[in-house]
């Protein structure tokens, strides 16, 4: 969504990750699809982390809330992720 999708060009796109994939390996599937920009606009560069520049959800629920990063997915999964906009 927002800034993400325009980085990428796509608004939705399917994954197909080995078994015992996690939000993670997603994540790491999506930069190598998609490059650059998309993947300076969605990691943090000095955690490296998606987490700071997007609310990633896994089928309507926040990552945050299960296992972050950590979270597994099966078959089907849906992953959202949406762009945090910083300001001060």
């Amino acid at each position: 969504m927002g800034t993400f999708r325009e980085a990428s060009g796509q608004s939705e796109t399917v994954l197909t990750l080995p078994e015992g994939a996690n939000v993670s390996s997603a994540i790491d599937a999506l930069r190598e699809r998609f490059g650059e920009p998309f993947g300076s606009t969605l990691m943090d560069p000095v955690l490296g982390s998606p987490l700071p520049n997007g609310l990633i959800l896994r089928n309507g629920v926040e990552v945050g809330n299960l296992r972050g990063l950590d979270t597994a997915l099966d078959d089907g999964d849906e992953l959202v992720l949406i762009s945090v906009t910083h300001g001060g």
